[in-house]
């Protein structure tokens, strides 16, 4: 089985070489600079995990809870090992100078996406990705042929937020838009509901995307009864097809082992056909995120 990790994060326990932000991380600041210190997911430890695993490639996703939007490290690490591994930065779409520096970093780097990452604003509005100054990002990702790899927080999903993220899909229908952990669906609703309404709606809307991840299948177990992921992933599959769901492990986020997200992922996928099993482990995140240079 071929496997193609959409969702890897990666930081050094050298903080002083690549300096650290670890404002506004859900973990205290204590608990996150031990853990830099400690037990990095560096290039070594990260491609050590995907030789033991099998993974012939995948995608190296900025870390905000620890670098914001300094892309340094990871690109480092992208550039280190061409047609292995690409990029999703993160970047302040607000910033004037935004589309300018994701030109030149796409131009420079392996850079397969760009990664919008917030809250609601006061007026349940969303500043960071929908305003005139971040229109001007989404207009240079489409035109440099990212993909958008869409972060929005507190879960669940809301017509809200989703609505907003349907106009840019319509306004740059070639644009690949990545829903990070399938747009956060239900905890509490079993493995039929967990897929609400707001989400189900966006089956219409070819270019969005869904990326599952250990984030997910963590939080299902967190509720009795819980959803089971391999019928949660049938599901997604049925509603949006093989080409549109992928999976992303989120190791250096997530702490379990490599070995039992792997484990995990594919057997969420144990009900489907093996051309759906190959596309959703493999061929779609390669598609959406893998190497883009020459």
């Amino acid at each position: 089985m071929k496997l193609f990790d959409a969702h890897a994060h990666v930081y050094s326990g050298d903080a002083t070489r690549y300096p650290v932000d670890v404002s506004n991380a859900k973990e205290s600041p204590e608990a996150l600079l031990k853990r830099i210190a400690e037990h990095p997911i560096d290039e070594a430890r990260l491609l050590a995990e995907w030789d033991a695993a099998g993974v012939s490639a995948g995608t190296a996703v900025q870390y905000n809870s620890i670098y914001k939007s300094d892309n340094s490290y990871m690109l480092d690490v992208v550039d280190s090992h061409p047609g292995r591994m690409s990029a999703v930065l993160i970047l302040d779409a607000q910033r004037a100078d935004t589309p300018a520096k994701l030109a030149e970093l796409a131009a420079a780097h392996d850079v397969a996406g760009l990664r919008l990452f917030g809250w609601p604003g006061p007026e349940e509005n969303y500043p960071w990705f929908d305003s005139p100054e971040a229109h001007r990002t989404w207009e240079t990702a489409a035109a440099l042929g990212l993909a958008m790899d869409m972060m929005y927080i507190p879960a669940p999903a809301s017509r809200n937020v989703l609505n907003r993220i349907v106009a840019f899909a319509r306004r740059f229908p070639e644009l690949p838009i990545v829903l990070d952990h399938c747009g956060w669906p239900h905890v509490d609703r079993g493995t039929e509901g967990a897929i609400g309404a707001e989400l189900v709606e966006l089956a219409e809307v070819a270019n969005i995307h869904f990326k599952f991840t250990q984030i997910n299948w963590n939080r299902f177990a967190e509720v009795v009864g819980g959803v089971d992921p391999a019928g949660f992933v049938r599901r997604l599959v049925d509603l949006y097809g093989a080409d549109r769901v992928m999976w992303g492990s989120d190791i250096g986020n997530t702490k379990d082992s490599y070995a039992t997200m792997v484990e995990m992922a594919i057997a969420a996928t144990a009900l489907l056909s093996e051309a759906e099993r190959q596309a959703v482990l493999h061929d779609t995140g390669r598609r959406v995120f893998g190497r883009r240079r020459a």
